[in-house]
């Protein structure tokens, strides 16, 4: 009786006498189909990796034509090519397959593990891409959203991890995955005839592309920022793009075949601000010049991102390389070293404290100049990277929390150079009550700035406000504290919550520092807390001697009352 297969399991005979199979094929028997499709994925995963290595072995050697290699007609791990049939709104995002191609080709195999799959779908990519064009929020430097259509790899990269990193809990396990994707195609750039780090023929086409990686660069940066400290070489990188593909002397107001191309100025002070941002936290010089060295890079000195990058860069340059204590290293710490070892290594000059003093002068003025409605326009550069209004009366809502939130958020820095330098101990034997005083109201009103502002999402900004919470609840702990403190610090908490990133990630990092802290602090009674609303904030007494404040008057006295951020008082008020 001649066997053969019929259901796949076992051969006819075997199947009605109800036994196991043990059919053998005869050696001339014919061959049977083989359906790959049916193959164990981990298997056929593996087979596609052992026919890529030999590829390139192949490819190196000079043993096989590319039009030979089974690899292109089959599409790596076979998630290019979808059974589906290809819809109009599919043939326009050709351009987008095309990069997660080149994404996909250069990554080495262990990149996405067992999400390796999912992570080059198209519906996956389509899905990320589209979501972060809807719902993520307007850079400040790049006022009107842009929109690409032909996306080249790096952007593309850096815009699936930020998508799935900032997304629901099916896409944000795909994060890990995505980031290996961006840091591997980032580290393109720095290898020699790379496909990725090789710009297109052709000035339009590289002017194009180097816009777009620098970009991307950006971006992954405000998400990086802080807990990755390879984020200031990627914006070395950046900035050495800008000064080769940037025209030296391009027209904003001309015509240009890429519409980004008029927006080089704004991506410029885009890296600044993640370039002094990331500085800030690990008190480090920042990379990129203030003054731009090409004509077509530089920005009105009456900018106000120019203005408040200018002081900023003043200031860190100032203080870095001195062994001072930084903002992160209280979050990577188990426990701050002893204030006697601190004031050894930490002796402040009288050159310091007018270095100080001067940075907060110009950071009030900035304040005044950028949130009265009857200041003059923050611009006279249609081009400039601010928004293109006016004057500040144009300014709409959003435009003015932004302002005073980088205010409260730039003013902390400033007398952070000061408090981590001291043990990070508010109640240090080396800081005086007045220092103290204003170093507790700007932590407050930093900590309140989730109660107005809802737009908070970068690094950076969690970063800020987690570290005020740390003072104000030593402010509780001490004894100090106000009957709004605890529940604004769990707002905060629940703010940091709200993410599905997989951990280990930043905001889990800053929840489990923040957790630890409150877990010490003894739940103090309610008549031990100040009510600031019944009481007014010490010391306010006319005769009293302000003269040891280093920011104004008035800008105190504003954040200690809680109409804020966009009191008349303080819009109006002169410089003392």
């Amino acid at each position: 009786m001649k066997c053969r297969i019929d259901n796949g399991n076992t051969c006819r005979r075997c199947h009605r006498s109800g036994v196991p199979c043990i059919f053998v094929p005869r050696a001339n028997a014919a061959g049977l189909p083989i359906n790959l499709g049916i193959l164990d994925p981990s298997q056929a995963e593996i087979n596609k990796t052992v026919m890529r290595r030999l590829k390139m072995i192949e490819d190196y050697l000079g043993l096989s034509a590319p039009e030979e290699s089974c690899l292109e007609t089959d599409p790596p791990n076979g998630q290019m090519e979808e059974d589906e049939p290809e819809t109009p709104e599919d043939h326009a995002l050709s351009a987008l397959w095309m990069a997660a191609a080149a994404l996909e080709k250069v990554c080495p195999p262990s990149i996405g593990g067992g999400a390796g799959s999912i992570i080059w779908q198209r519906n996956m990519i389509k899905q990320l891409w589209l979501r972060f064009h809807e719902t993520m929020p307007r850079l400040h430097f790049l006022p009107s959203k842009q929109t690409f259509s032909s996306p080249r790899p790096v952007l593309l990269a850096s815009i699936l991890y930020c998508s799935s990193a900032r997304g629901t809990p099916e896409v944000a396990e795909l994060a890990p995955h995505y980031f290996a994707v961006l840091c591997n195609a980032i580290a393109q750039l720095s290898i020699p005839n790379s496909e990725i780090g090789r710009p297109p023929d052709g000035a339009d086409e590289a002017e194009e592309w180097a816009f777009q990686t620098v970009l991307g660069i950006i971006l992954a940066g405000l998400l990086t920022e802080a807990y990755v400290r390879e984020t200031g070489v990627w914006i070395s990188v950046a900035y050495r793009l800008i000064l080769e593909h940037c025209p030296p002397h391009a027209d904003d107001g001309g015509p240009h075949r890429y519409g980004c191309a008029r927006e080089w100025r704004r991506l410029f002070s885009g890296c600044q601000i993640v370039d002094l941002e990331h500085a800030s936290l690990h008190l480090s010089c920042p990379v990129i010049p203030i003054e731009a060295p090409l004509p077509a890079l530089r920005i009105s000195p009456r900018d106000q991102l120019y203005r408040l990058s200018r002081m900023m860069h003043t200031g860190l340059a100032h203080f870095t390389g001195r062994g001072l204590p930084t903002i992160w290293s209280c979050f990577t710490r188990e426990s701050p070293p002893p204030d006697a070892v601190m004031s050894a290594t930490c002796s402040f000059s009288a050159v310091d404290a007018a270095v100080i003093r001067d940075w907060a002068r110009q950071l009030d003025e900035w304040l005044v100049d950028f949130s009265s409605n009857s200041s003059a326009s923050v611009s006279h550069d249609p081009s400039s990277s601010s928004s293109s209004v006016t004057s500040a009366a144009a300014m709409s809502e959003q435009d003015r929390t932004l302002v005073f939130r980088q205010y409260v958020l730039h003013r902390l820095v400033v007398l952070s150079i000061y408090h981590p330098a001291r043990g990070c101990n508010l109640y240090s034997n080396s800081i005086t009550p007045n220092e103290q005083f204003e170093l507790l109201l700007s932590a407050r009103a930093t900590l309140r700035l989730h109660l107005n502002d809802k737009s908070i999402w970068s690094n950076w900004d969690f970063v800020m406000i987690t570290w005020a919470a740390l003072i104000v609840l030593q402010a509780v702990e001490g004894g100090a504290g106000e009957l709004d403190d605890l529940t604004n610090i769990r707002i905060h908490l629940d703010m940091l919550r709200q993410t599905n990133e997989p951990r280990p990630s930043l905001r889990a990092m800053l929840v489990a520092r923040l957790e630890q802290s409150l877990e010490s602090v003894q739940t103090p009674s309610p008549t031990a807390l100040r009510d600031p609303l019944q009481q007014p904030p010490l010391p306010l007494s006319p005769a009293f001697d302000y003269s040891w404040q280093i920011f104004d008057q008035a800008s105190l006295q504003q954040m200690t009352y809680p109409a804020w951020p966009l009191a008349p008082q303080l819009q109006a008020a002169p410089m003392q």
